[in-house]
């Protein structure tokens, strides 16, 4: 038995019966899964990195399946623990896991508080996004994410998930810190990524840089406000960047 498998299962035997939890007939229609972004979690992996994993194991994305929503929670008082989260399920149990620190240990909390398998593909797409976020260099994450968006070609469930807009704005921010930078790529990624997650902040954020890099300073401005109003807290920067944009026209 492999440690990570061995993990797994020592992960369910301390929390919850798999068999168990999916014999359950679901008496609710709607599953929350709750992220602790409380520092001592942010520490282990916690925060918004570990909710972006639970995004990309969703077909269709964060909330586009209609009984799941995942989001930020506060401290869940088991710091010591962490990175912690917070389920409750699709047949009305609620349960704290512990732990929670990697693409194949979220899948089988999600898969526990929804009752209902997930696409292995999502599993493969999740973790080796995770494993481009941790590359020590961008040209090793462009060439982790360049091979996962190959493989996504001509796979619908990879091509409509948010896991896969992720993999494109991660591989064009990627791309633009790369030496040399690879900016057509970047706008090329970027764009279809605003198309795939059109609410996605940090796909509009990408989109401004690469335009700007390229001397598109109009296209970085549109980009820019177009992060401006699903990001309503980017108002007042997203104004002062559009105001030192538009002295470069």
């Amino acid at each position: 038995m492999t440690n990570a498998l061995g993990g797994l299962l020592l992960f369910f035997a301390s929390h919850t019966s798999m068999a168990e939890a999916l014999s359950v007939s679901q008496k609710n229609t709607h599953c929350v899964i709750k992220i602790c972004h409380h520092k001592d979690c942010v520490k282990r992996g916690g925060g918004e990195p570990l909710l972006n994993t639970f995004r990309d194991l969703l077909p269709g994305g964060s909330n586009c399946v209609p009984f799941v929503t995942i989001e930020s929670s506060g401290c869940l008082s088991q710091c010591g623990k962490g990175p912690n989260v917070f389920a409750v399920g699709c047949d009305g149990r609620e349960k704290l896991y512990f732990g929670v620190e990697d693409p194949t240990t979220a899948s089988a909390v999600l898969e526990v508080a929804t009752g209902q398998e997930y696409p292995i593909n999502l599993l493969v797409a999740a973790t080796s996004i995770a494993e481009a976020v941790h590359a020590k260099s961008d040209s090793k994450k462009e060439s982790i994410l360049s091979s996962l968006i190959s493989l996504s070609k001509g796979d619908s469930t990879l091509l409509n998930s948010f896991a896969y807009a992720r993999a494109l704005f991660l591989r064009a921010d990627a791309r633009l810190g790369m030496t040399p930078p690879n900016i057509e790529g970047a706008i090329e990624d970027a764009t279809l990524a605003t198309k795939l997650a059109p609410t996605e902040r940090k796909a509009w954020r990408v989109l401004a840089n690469a335009e700007e890099a390229s001397g598109n300073v109009q296209g970085a401005i549109d980009a820019l406000r177009e992060w401006a109003s699903v990001d309503v807290s980017f108002s007042l920067k997203a104004k002062k960047e559009i105001e030192r944009l538009l002295t470069l026209l």
